[in-house]
């Protein structure tokens, strides 16, 4: 046992093989590369809050009365959606400060959690945009509310049952079985906010612009790339 607990989606150091660890550095590096080489400075401020709401979510629990435990809000699906691309970012920043300042999660697990949490906000981003000539801004999220809750905890299941140290089996389905009322409040809660942004600032869920020169980030400026460095000189 690594003598953490392992209820949550944020799986802690020495439960997972090392290969499985490198492979989740190398997707998070995947994840994280393109969207900070496009970052606008207007991203800034929606980035930074959206981080600090995925923060904060994890100290909001809830107990469950079948199980000896509690389990906390992911929020990845309203990360997704309000961030598109640049969703990584805040997961991967969200989770350093999570295990930082309440020891909750890993910091060799970092990557690999990135890309558990990371990937379901990414997809369900992608399909609330498809949905939205078909459903109204309510039912897009709960879908997607919803559907990122569940595709975070298979892909956490999947992680501790093929790369765990130990044999995390029974583990693994109770964590699925405590994150269902997770689900469902999530679900409830997105399809609240999606039906409130639609209806008072619509342009927060509208895809945030491609890269232009007039608009170059910050980083982009520090990390010229070769081509530009001689064109400067």
């Amino acid at each position: 046992m690594t003598g953490k607990p392992l209820w949550a989606v944020h799986l802690a150091d020495g439960a997972i093989a090392e290969a499985w660890l490198v492979a989740g550095w190398l997707g998070c590096a995947l994840l994280l590369l393109r969207p900070l080489r496009q970052l606008h400075d207007e991203d800034i401020p929606r980035l930074g809050l959206l981080t600090a709401a995925f923060f904060v979510s994890s100290s909001i629990h809830i107990k469950l009365a079948i199980l000896p435990t509690s389990v906390h809000l992911l929020l990845n699906g309203l990360v997704g959606v309000l961030l598109g691309p640049r969703a990584p970012i805040a997961i991967a920043v969200g989770l350093l400060l999570q295990y930082l300042l309440l020891a909750h999660g890993g910091l060799t697990t970092l990557g690999l959690n990135t890309c558990i949490i990371a990937i379901p906000a990414l997809g369900m981003a992608l399909l609330e945009r498809r949905l939205r000539a078909y459903l109204p801004p309510f039912w897009r999220g709960v879908l997607v509310g919803g559907g990122a809750v569940a595709g975070t905890v298979l892909l956490n299941f999947v992680v501790l049952l093929l790369g765990g140290k130990e044999e995390w089996g029974v583990l693994a389905r109770l964590v699925l079985l405590a994150h269902l009322p997770v689900l469902v409040l999530e679900a409830g809660m997105l399809g609240v906010i999606l039906a409130y942004l639609e209806r008072v600032k619509p342009e927060m869920l509208q895809p945030p612009p491609p890269p232009s020169s007039a608009t170059t980030s910050s980083w982009t400026n520090l990390h010229p790339s070769p081509g530009t460095a001689s064109r400067q000189v």
